[in-house]
């Protein structure tokens, strides 16, 4: 009997052939931690008498919820992270200006690559599904992870996808995403890992099959990943200097389940609060009044969702009492941005772009939202207080539809203006 990529890709973290189910200790070729959590852990180890790391060479620390400190609470932070990285001798630290957003720039630079497996301390290490790459988040357990090099799974289910048909004008990637995860529904792939393949994979990029892994994780999932193909083998030409090896699904591996999902959605899809999955489609939702908009975040800040951005930005102005942020999730994806004149589109529109990394995603740090004000943007979660109060309205789009709602001032389907 064949074995699905997740385990394959546990079988060689674990040293041995593991199935779906069974309780294993794997062994991680990357622990990712981001810029919040890395004085939690130093505490945590500290606590236990623990006053070094078993593999400082694995470990990988991003300053990314708060590249630029708002306050000298949030400066002391970033202080204390950088005492730790030298104390922990890890040389894999990514300070402020270096890389931005820790769920994409390993992918850039080849620091992960399909096939390897990675823990991490922040749920949407899934993101690296887009390659290969499983990622499983932790949380406590992380210091777990970086004092005895591991810490116990239960070896995930599949749930696998199959995508099917093609995007409709004006509906993007984005759309599916949200859509899917309602269609799919958390009693389906808690605790599993959804797959992504099927013939109409060929026509999304990996940008694209980064917001795909990103989302799934919202409904209790453990993981996402994309079948590696040409796409991927592409995308990594001149990034990786080194042999890696594709763990694809066998065709007789075990599925949870095996679904056929037709990319053809017939309009945008827009996330009502209070959860990602309360889902519908744009016009149900269009003209109700917004103050702010944002871009950005893991799920929507790749130079693909930056020039979706711009191609309805281009030529208009972000309506009068709108605020529109704009955040490059890597410092490539800046320079890029930069460089084909996007950076300009936006600020001649009238929007506010900040730093490389999470943005406003990360809880409002930067950009926060006023009581009783409504938001539009392409975060992560839409829950309550997730940008500040707790009566704020928080609707989560595409790059798409949150560039035109900040135009028109109101949530609008983006096809009005394409």
């Amino acid at each position: 009997m064949g074995a699905t990529a997740t385990e394959k890709i546990l079988s060689r973290a674990t040293g041995r052939p593991v199935r779906a189910g069974e309780i294993v200790y794997p062994d991680p070729d990357l622990v990712t931690v981001h810029d919040w959590y890395v004085v939690n852990f130093d505490k945590a180890l500290s606590d236990l008498g623990i006053k070094r790391l078993l593999h400082p060479e694995k470990v990988v620390i991003s300053t990314d919820h708060e590249p630029v400190a708002v306050s000298v609470h949030a400066a002391e932070r970033q202080r204390k992270v950088r005492e730790i990285v030298a104390r922990h001798g890890i040389t894999r630290f990514f300070d402020a200006g270096k890389g931005g957003l820790g769920h994409i720039f390993p992918m850039e630079l080849g620091i992960v690559a399909p096939g390897m497996f990675v823990f991490a301390y922040d749920i949407h290490v899934t993101n690296f599904g887009a390659i290969g790459c499983l990622g499983i988040p932790l949380v406590t357990e992380i210091s777990e992870v970086l004092a005895c090099g591991n810490a116990w799974i239960r070896v995930p289910e599949t749930v696998r996808v199959e995508l099917t048909g093609r995007l409709q004008p004006g509906v993007s990637v984005r759309d599916v995403a949200q859509r899917m995860i309602a269609d799919l529904g958390p009693e389906l792939v808690d605790y599993s890992v959804v797959e992504f393949a099927g013939p109409a994979l060929a026509a999304i990029d990996v940008d694209r099959r980064m917001t795909l892994c990103n989302t799934p994780i919202e409904i209790g999932a453990k993981s996402a990943l994309v079948e590696v193909d040409e796409v991927t083998r592409a995308w990594f030409d001149g990034r990786l200097d080194r042999p890696w090896e594709a763990q694809n699904s066998d065709a007789d591996a075990t599925f949870k389940a095996v679904l056929p999902y037709d990319l053809g959605l017939a309009e945008p899809q827009v996330a009502a609060p209070p959860t990602p999955d309360n889902v519908m489609g744009v016009t149900e939702l269009a003209g109700r009044r917004i103050d702010y908009a944002f871009i950005g975040s893991c799920a929507s800040s790749s130079i693909a969702d930056m020039r979706d951005a711009a191609r309805i930005l281009k030529g208009r102005k972000v309506a009068d009492g709108v605020r529109l942020f704009v955040t490059p999730g890597t410092h490539e994806v800046a320079r890029r941005a930069a460089a084909e004149g996007l950076i300009e589109t936006f600020f001649a529109a009238g929007a506010a772009v900040t730093a490389p990394g999470c943005g406003p995603c990360a809880g409002g740090r930067i950009g926060a939202i006023a009581s009783g004000e409504v938001s539009i943007n392409t975060g992560t979660r839409n829950d309550y207080g997730r940008l500040g109060p707790r009566d704020a309205e928080i609707y989560l789009g595409s790059p798409l539809t949150v560039a035109a709602s900040a135009v028109a001032g109101r949530i609008t389907d983006p096809r009005e203006m394409l």
